[in-house]
């Protein structure tokens, strides 16, 4: 009995070892489940929200569409606006064209009439019209030395004809003042006759012959006045008809001036009118560019559109398979479970008869204490290999967290190529292959987590199995024993 008692309390201690490890295991497994259980929501959770922005996606083609629908519209219509528009433009600059056309050919037969006129010169428009402007300038600086020869030739003009009306006066005065003189004369000279008688007569014929000859230089000073009365009206009527020349001349510059201003001024303003519409036309094709530039960008846009289409169709469909994966997942984990519970319940009822059991046998302890030694090599090795199988786990959360980290990271990548199709649907072709390749890889990281976890049961099983068989080995070595010292008993 003595030597029986420490036996029971070492195994007791082994048994209550066991249990606290079965206990430790099944406290493991119970965190595991649960945080496999955690992580399936999470990803269920995940994929609902995937799904939901799928179903957001497809809402936003559809309106996308119908407003690409309602831009190819308003482009044709504006196309066939900018067409009428482009045709009557290319009416009008035709007839603008032709009437330009008429314009040069009106102005090259003036400019040959003229250059035939003037000796055959070619002067261009511009130096036409420098030379007009300086045969303006002497013709206006020549009117302006005329209007002063004028001013002066009338001035001239009413000093000879103050002079002329002087002389007049002076000749009627003379004239008035010699026939006074002559009847004076004439009656001096009778009233000497009368008085004086012949002798005198003499004296009256000297004085005659005096006043012939006085009224002769009057006549000739009267002659000479005549003469240059009519040179100085001769001179008068010529510089008038040279002032006359010298104003028609002007007024004949003045007009051909005005006239050739008038057709500078209205060939400027078509030189303008073609000059906008030429900018109208340019505009025009500018715009045609930019349409068809749109119309470009508009049938990339529906490919890229179709290209997202496809895309979204290929996600919904590995998410699908996703999906289904998860649920094998969960089904075989909730097999599994079921399984282990079971076996923890067989393993606690055999636990609690080889407990009864050892209580009852006491001869049987050198073997035992042979096979504890045993069994605690073993269960060191299994500590050991737990502990293996323990970092392998570690290393599998680990590179759990990452992959969940770039599935996160994928996700946002995604929601921000999601947003920038919104916004521009603008994405190129390497962006595209990295979004595929991420997504390969994805699937590749989920399929080596699903074998690392059926190795990680497959060796928890192996485990568990192996613990059964020294179980089993212990308990079919304690009743060989049990039922020898029974017969020796006996």
């Amino acid at each position: 009995i003595i030597r029986t008692s420490p036996c029971e309390s070492e195994l007791q201690e082994l048994v209550h070892q066991i249990d606290i490890m079965v206990n430790r295991k099944k406290v493991e497994w119970e965190r595991k489940m649960k945080a496999l259980e955690a992580k399936m929501d999470i990803q269920d959770q995940e994929l609902a929200s995937a799904q939901i922005k799928l179903d957001q996606k497809g809402q936003e083609v559809g309106l996308l569409r119908q407003k690409l629908e309602d831009l190819q519209k308003t482009k044709y219509e504006m196309a066939q606006n900018y067409e009428t528009h482009l045709q009557a433009l290319k009416s009008q600059f035709s007839k603008l064209a032709h009437s330009y056309k008429k314009l040069q050919s009106h102005q090259l037969k003036q400019k040959e009439v003229e250059s035939r006129e003037k000796c055959d010169e070619s002067l261009e428009t511009a130096s036409e019209l420098s030379n007009l402007y300086k045969k303006l300038e002497e013709f206006k600086a020549k009117s302006k030395e005329w209007d002063k020869k004028g001013t002066i030739c009338q001035n001239h003009l009413i000093y000879l004809d103050a002079q002329q009306k002087l002389l007049s006066e002076k000749c009627n005065l003379f004239q008035t003042q010699n026939y006074q003189v002559q009847i004076s004369n004439k009656k001096q000279n009778q009233e000497e006759v009368i008085t004086y008688g012949q002798p005198e007569s003499e004296k009256d014929e000297l004085i005659i012959e005096k006043l012939k000859a006085t009224a002769n230089e009057i006549a000739i000073n009267k002659n000479k006045l005549e003469e240059e009365n009519l040179k100085l009206r001769e001179d008068l009527k010529m510089y008038q008809n040279q002032c006359q020349n010298m104003e028609a001349s002007f007024s004949e510059m003045r007009n051909e001036l005005q006239s050739r201003d008038a057709l500078w001024r209205r060939i400027q303003m078509e030189c303008k009118q073609l000059h906008t519409e030429l900018l109208k036309i340019r505009e025009y094709k500018d715009m045609q560019e930019i349409q068809i530039k749109h119309q470009s960008s508009c049938v990339q846009l529906t490919e890229q559109l179709e290209n997202k289409n496809t895309e979204l169709l290929l996600l919904a469909q590995s998410q699908e398979h996703q999906r289904e994966e998860l649920n094998k997942i969960r089904n075989h984990v909730y097999q599994e479970e079921q399984y282990h519970r079971s076996e923890q319940e067989r393993m606690k009822t055999e636990i609690s008869d080889l407990t009864e059991e050892l209580h009852q046998k006491e001869i049987t302890i050198a073997t035992i204490m042979e096979k504890a030694s045993l069994l605690e090599r073993q269960l060191k090795m299994e500590l050991e290999i737990k502990e293996k199988l323990l970092t392998k786990q570690q290393l599998l959360d680990f590179q759990y967290k990452v992959i969940k980290s770039e599935n996160t990271h994928l996700k946002e990548m995604v929601e921000n190529q999601e947003c920038k199709s919104c916004t521009s649907i603008d994405l190129s072709n390497k962006e595209h292959g990295n979004f595929t390749a991420s997504i390969h890889k994805l699937e590749h990281e989920n399929v080596r987590l699903q074998n690392s976890l059926v190795k990680l049961q497959n060796d928890t099983e192996t485990s568990i199995l192996g613990h059964m068989d020294t179980y089993g080995e212990t308990e079919h070595s304690y009743q060989t024993h049990s039922e020898m010292q029974e017969k020796e008993e006996r």
